[in-house]
């Protein structure tokens, strides 16, 4: 996969790396990379992702970084990679001491890297990850009434420290409104590259280890697409997004992190994976549910591995289990 060095003349000795990732974002490329130009800081290095978009966004991007920064490093794909493989392609080139990510339909307030970097400066190297909040805005990049954080955590807590109790709870850090410690993200090991999306993983794994400072500013808009990889995992799922949940579950259902409640918590979320592979007769489905048994004793869930095990047909087993569409 071809990476674009417009220019070698880097920043010596970056500050941060951005990280900026399209994927068939041509409608709003020009916003999101002009709002990274206009940052009050400028000792960033720029890494530019097209991960084999289906518009007109690498030529697009390949315009702008030859006006705004040649200096940038673009890696563009011929085939598609995925989320995950991109950014550790990515972090390969990152030289910064601190990483701070964007996808190519969102955008930044002006002084995001500014005020973050501040922050972090006054940190410990306990501290990994500097997250603030983000607005929300439509395609028409009209505001909605409520911002990240309160859409994602219904008592609106910002919790700052060991946040991983909280976030084992639910996701409510939102990834273009962060600053994370570079070194942070290689002692843990990198994306991991079976996933279909990469935050929520990558936030545990941090949590686990490392404290998270919140930053009491709105410095990202975040932009809410129909298309949008969030919206299709939560709307329309398809198998891949449901085994990449299933992944998720096992590694946290073994950690020994988790509280009782949340135990029990994390045992439905990997059952209603493993049952969102069987209903679209993913044979994957089999080795799911077989998990599942390990950490629920429920006669249906029993019942419904041994069918798929059996070679039931899907309809007859949701009749015998009670399960429905």
């Amino acid at each position: 996969m071809p990476v674009d060095h417009a220019n070698l003349a880097h920043i010596p000795n970056p500050a941060v790396t951005v990280i900026a990732l399209c994927f068939t974002h041509a409608r709003f490329l020009h916003e999101c990379l002009n709002s990274i130009a206009a940052q009050t800081l400028q000792d960033f290095q720029l890494i530019v992702t097209d991960d084999c978009s289906k518009d007109n966004s690498a030529d697009l991007i390949q315009a702008w970084l030859s006006t705004h920064r040649p200096d940038a490093i673009f890696i563009r794909h011929t085939q598609n990679a995925g989320l995950c493989k991109t950014l550790n392609e990515a972090l390969l080139h990152a030289r910064g001491e601190f990483i701070s990510m964007i996808a190519t339909d969102d955008m930044w307030e002006s002084n995001k890297i500014e005020r973050q970097l501040e922050l972090m400066r006054r940190q410990s190297a306990n501290v990994a990850v500097i997250y603030a909040d983000a607005s929300c805005m439509d395609e028409a990049g009209q505001r909605q009434e409520k911002d990240f954080i309160e859409a994602h955590t219904p008592d609106c807590t910002r919790p700052s420290g060991r946040v991983f109790a909280e976030l084992a709870n639910r996701n409510f850090i939102p990834a273009m409104a962060t600053l994370i410690r570079r070194q942070a993200l290689i002692d843990v090991g990198g994306y991991d590259e079976r996933l279909t999306y990469e935050d929520y993983d990558m936030w545990l794994r941090l949590a686990a280890r490392y404290e998270f400072v919140y930053c009491p500013a709105t410095l990202a808009r975040y932009r809410i697409v129909a298309t949008s990889l969030v919206r299709t995992v939560f709307f329309k799922p398809t198998a891949q997004h449901h085994l990449t949940l299933c992944l998720i579950c096992q590694k946290w259902l073994d950690s020994g992190l988790l509280s009782t409640v949340q135990h029990k918590a994390w045992t439905e979320r990997l059952w209603s994976s493993a049952y969102g592979l069987y209903q679209l007769g993913d044979a994957r489905s089999k080795v799911w549910l077989w998990q599942a048994v390990r950490y629920t004793r429920r006669p249906r869930t029993l019942l419904l591995a041994l069918a798929c095990s059996l070679g039931v047909s899907r309809q007859l087993a949701k009749r015998l289990t009670g399960t429905a569409e």
